[in-house]
């Protein structure tokens, strides 16, 4: 949506709103034979269109987008002052502007399993592997010691939200060595979860 129409003491012709909200000029005289727009002021090449009627074409754009149906727009916006329509189309562009980027956001079975990938790949050992699995395992638990656990001490468990009913749960001897997942996770969980 091109917003040049920022002066609009003169008015603009239809071409000229057509253009500001991407539409067609054929849609605006559309939308105006079905009642969703008011008319133009004037008549001919001397009709010009306000505020409002921007304002309520890219509201009408915006619901139509999201597949309301025409009649059910006509309904609100017949109860709807300017005001309101300045705030509908500013709470509709953020509601859309999420909903884009929810659409290109990965899965969360891919998104999880990306996560967990860039997880084993950051404890692959530094050193060459040997073709023996056996001596690999043993040198990788030499290198890579876990805190260890006295055997009369309780498991404790560590827990992490998410996002609602969705949460993280990690042994609290473990918290420390992945440290950086954990963090990792629960910053682009809160990311993912913010307008």
């Amino acid at each position: 949506m091109d917003d040049r129409a920022g002066d609009l003491t003169h008015g603009l012709t239809i071409d000229e709103l057509a253009e500001a909200v991407g539409v067609p000029v054929r849609t605006i005289r559309y939308y105006i034979a079905e009642g969703l727009l008011p008319g133009p002021e004037g008549r001919g090449k001397g009709a010009v269109y306000r505020e409002e009627h921007l304002l309520r074409l890219r509201l009408v754009r915006l619901l139509s987008e999201q597949r309301v149906p025409l009649a059910d727009i006509r309904a609100r916006l017949r109860q709807l002052a300017p005001d309101e329509i300045r705030s509908l189309v500013a709470e509709e562009q953020s509601r859309s502007a999420i909903l884009q980027r929810l659409e290109k956001a990965p899965s969360p079975r891919a998104y999880i399993t990306a996560l967990l990938r860039s997880a084993r790949e950051a404890r692959q050992p530094p050193w060459p592997r040997t073709g023996r699995p056996e001596a690999d395992v043993q040198q990788h638990f030499l290198v890579q010691r876990r805190p260890e656990r006295p055997p009369s001490e309780p498991i404790n468990w560590r827990r992490w939200e998410l996002a609602p009913g969705l949460e993280l749960h990690v042994r609290s001897d473990y918290v420390d060595h992945y440290r950086h997942l954990i963090e990792r996770l629960l910053r682009d969980a809160a990311d993912f979860s913010e307008p």
